[in-house]
């Protein structure tokens, strides 16, 4: 439904977005993420008709972006990370207004308004002063005003920006549910959105896509999944003990278990989940997952950190597993069920956190 091919602005000579490609498709969101001044509003505006772009294209549900913009403002819903609002106006009389602005039949404009006040819950607010709201409200008088023609086409330009958390998964729900209906583009600089959002993602650092995957669901870093690392103490001719201990949740759906110990490495899956941890991924000298995805060993350590002594050794398991405190405490039982004790337990980066801070540094 949107396909971006190479496209680049310049302004008065310095490079802002360069050759930047990309494609969504219908019902899907993509997360557009990097660091402020990235290029990512370039993006979007050029996307919206509202700058053209110096070279490049895209096609957006079929058109022409050069010489079809008319065609594709009709079809398109853009919210601007600061929305064009007046704060004298009533948030009704404001739709109104933007309903005329993009030609919207007058014996439509009531169906719109109304079908872009539920999806946004701004019922109560109808008949407020838009200055008056607060700034979550004032987001989603922004975000209806983008819903008015029931675009195919939704571009958001950081729609969670400086909102409070309850704020912030009320935002999700309203954009979860544009998705059924249309494809989404929004940017963020904030790994959480992306990861609780979306299912593509591009990553854009000094106006170029760095990184650009498409994810296996929706549900990769959702709320109803936890990651960890579990620390624990194994005797040198132990390690078949812990090999047991990890057995135990093989027939579990959705967890996966990734055990290192030094340089050596076991691992045991039990069943699909959204995104594996890797059996690759490093970590630093305290147990915390590394923030680079390609590092392809563990590091050792040092000697105190990898061998406790007498024979032992210091191992730690990554367990990503559904967010359940009982299955957390069967992991953990298991394992001191089999006479290996726990020395700490701590959340752990998802891979796809790792990943995208990878990029957005490198």
């Amino acid at each position: 439904m949107i396909d971006v091919q190479s496209l680049t602005k310049k302004i008065d000579g310095n490079v802002i977005v360069q050759d930047v490609s990309f494609q969504v498709g219908p019902g899907e969101i993509m997360g557009f993420i990097g660091p402020n001044g990235a290029g990512k509003t370039t993006t979007l505006r050029m996307l919206a008709c509202a700058t053209a772009p110096t070279s490049g294209t895209a096609r957006i549900a079929g058109l022409d972006l050069r010489t079809q913009d008319a065609e594709i403002r009709r079809i398109l819903g853009y919210q601007p990370e600061t929305p064009p609002l007046y704060p004298f106006m009533k948030v009704r009389d404001y739709l109104r207004f933007m309903a005329s602005m993009r030609q919207i039949p007058a014996g439509e404009q009531r169906r719109a308004m109304d079908d872009a006040i539920d999806k946004c819950k701004l019922g109560p607010m109808t008949g407020r002063e838009i200055g008056k709201l607060s700034k979550g409200y004032r987001q989603r008088v922004g975000l209806a005003q983008a819903l008015l023609a029931s675009p195919k086409i939704l571009l958001l330009d950081e729609p969670t920006a400086s909102l409070d958390p309850g704020q912030i998964n009320e935002t999700r729900s309203i954009i979860r549910n544009c998705a059924t209906d249309a494809a989404v583009i929004f940017s963020t600089h904030i790994m959480q959105e992306v990861q609780h959002l979306c299912n593509r993602i591009v990553v854009i650092r000094q106006g170029r896509v760095r990184y650009a995957e498409q994810l296996r669901s929706t549900a990769v870093a959702r709320d109803d999944r936890r990651s960890l690392v579990v620390r624990v103490r194994v005797p040198a001719a132990g390690m078949d003990a812990v090999s047991l201990a990890l057995a135990s949740l093989q027939e579990v759906d959705g967890v996966r278990l990734t055990m290192h110990e030094g340089a050596a490495e076991n691992t045991a899956s039990a069943g699909p989940v959204g995104m594996d941890v890797p059996s690759h991924s490093s970590t630093d000298s305290s147990g915390n997952a590394s923030a680079n995805p390609v590092d392809t060993r563990e590091g050792t350590g040092s000697a105190d950190e990898n061998r406790a002594g007498n024979g032992e050794h210091i191992a730690r398991i990554y367990a990503e597993l559904p967010d359940d405190d009982g299955l957390q405490n069967r992991l953990l039982s298991s394992l001191l069920g089999a006479g290996i004790p726990v020395l700490g337990v701590m959340p752990r980066e998802s891979e796809l956190e790792q990943t995208i801070l990878h990029y957005m540094k490198n």
